[in-house]
């Protein structure tokens, strides 16, 4: 199996602006130490609100079962 060493966060880009201070996940995409891409984890997009990038970090490293500290999150 191969092993994931970078994940890319994506922000969803059609959260109304009423909504002001949520964001939620658009999209997450694992890489090996390649840069190539293992998964696009669509299981993981499901409008779940967040109010930090480190919130939505902490969720998407936990369902992954990885470390924190390989995820960025795309501005």
């Amino acid at each position: 199996m191969t092993t994931i060493t970078f994940v890319r966060i994506t922000l969803d880009g059609s959260v109304p602006e009423s909504m002001g201070g949520i964001i939620r996940c658009g999209s997450v995409i694992s890489e090996d130490e390649n840069g190539k891409q293992i998964k696009d984890h669509q299981e993981l997009i499901d409008n779940t609100e967040f109010h930090s990038e480190e919130q939505l970090i902490a969720s998407v490293a936990k369902r992954l079962g990885i470390n924190e500290s390989i995820i960025e999150v795309e501005h």
